[in-house]
């Protein structure tokens, strides 16, 4: 994890405090959480993905052990906000994006995964897009590993949408904070998927739950409707939500 000023992170402190705050005064459904809590639970690490805008929000729901979630955060100001800020929530940083570091980023991000001691979270269209976009490596990522993938996003009711390449959202009080969960998607079943075609399945897999969170939110849909939605054996999940049969068989009994 890179050594951030000390300034920097007592500066992000009354921000956190904030966004706290902002969750409080926010009326809030999680849907689609289950079997990647129970993951957890039993001691599992997993890779998270959702897409740049939403990353306020976000760490409310990642329900991992302090400093056992780390995220890919650019090499720049607005990264060392960032990270400083993650800290807050108990989550440590790589360094790396794109356009810088990014070589630096993926190894330690395969490295890491390797060693299977962390879960690892990433923004697939960050850090400077173009929105909603899957960037290369991602689809590298998917295929190697032998985690479990899992597309999450949080639509607000109430939210200041910024002018910014990802239309980058604030959260704000008095509304309804709405987190969707996808189910868990396995790519290294697959290894007749191209790293192009990878980064496709979790590009569309992404849009998908994103979709889902954003007619949740806006009561197009209802809770059970959204469930039916997320069922494992629907598209765009299917086949990519089956297990390995080993892992299948090496789970406890009644466990996803």
């Amino acid at each position: 994890m890179a050594r951030l000023p000390a300034g920097l992170r007592i500066a992000a402190y009354p921000v956190a405090l904030i966004l706290r705050l902002f969750r409080l005064c926010n009326r809030c459904h999680v849907i689609g959480f289950e079997e990647y809590r129970e993951r957890l639970a039993r001691g599992g690490h997993v890779l998270i993905a959702f897409w740049h805008n939403q990353g306020l929000f976000m760490p409310f729901v990642w329900f991992g052990k302090p400093g056992k979630i780390k995220l890919i955060v650019s090499q720049s100001k607005d990264g060392d906000l960032i990270a400083s800020l993650l800290l807050w929530f108990g989550i440590e940083n790589i360094r790396g994006s794109s356009s810088r570091g990014s070589t630096s980023a993926m190894k330690e991000l395969l490295r890491l995964d390797r060693k299977n001691t962390d879960s690892i979270v990433f923004t697939p269209d960050g850090p400077k897009g173009p929105i909603y976009k899957v960037k290369d490596g991602i689809g590298y990522l998917a295929l190697s590993s032998k985690k479990p993938l899992y597309l999450q996003s949080v639509c607000c009711s109430r939210a200041k949408e910024l002018a910014s390449w990802d239309r980058f959202r604030i959260p704000l009080p008095f509304g309804t904070a709405t987190w969707v969960c996808s189910p868990a998607i396995h790519l290294s079943n697959h290894k007749e998927l191209s790293l192009a075609e990878a980064g496709a399945v979790v590009e569309d897999c992404l849009n998908t739950t994103n979709r889902i969170t954003e007619a949740l939110s806006a009561g197009q849909i209802t809770r059970k409707e959204a469930g039916e939605l997320l069922r494992p054996d629907r598209l765009p999940w299917y086949p990519y939500s089956e297990p390995a049969p080993l892992a299948l068989a090496a789970s406890p009994k009644g466990a996803p």
